[in-house]
């Protein structure tokens, strides 16, 4: 393990057979065992559009380019199943509160 110790997580949340008529969200969760808000969401992030059921995440540059100074891990492709559509959420600005890229 070259990287060091994740302190935020990002979550997809979905709705899908809840009921509830509201978009998808992104999830940001402090997993910083020495924060005051360890294991708690600090962020939410809703999609544009309802029923999209957001799946898997991927980042725009793989994990093997840790140390790589011409490559960042600012962005995360989220791919939704249900609608077809493919989300760019920007986590390098603010990683705290990602924005939506595309």
């Amino acid at each position: 393990m070259k990287g060091p110790r994740e302190e935020i997580v990002y979550l997809p949340c979905i709705y899908r057979n809840t009921g509830t008529e509201a978009p998808d969200y992104l999830a940001t969760v402090d997993v910083d065992p020495t924060s005051p808000h360890y294991c708690q969401v600090i962020h939410r992030l809703p999609m544009p559009n309802l029923k999209d059921e957001l799946h898997h995440s991927g980042w725009n540059t793989c994990s093997s380019c840790f140390g790589d100074s011409t490559k960042s891990r600012n962005k995360l492709i989220l791919p939704c199943l249900v609608s077809s559509r493919i989300y760019v959420v920007d986590v390098g600005s603010d990683p705290r509160a990602p924005k939506l890229h595309k």
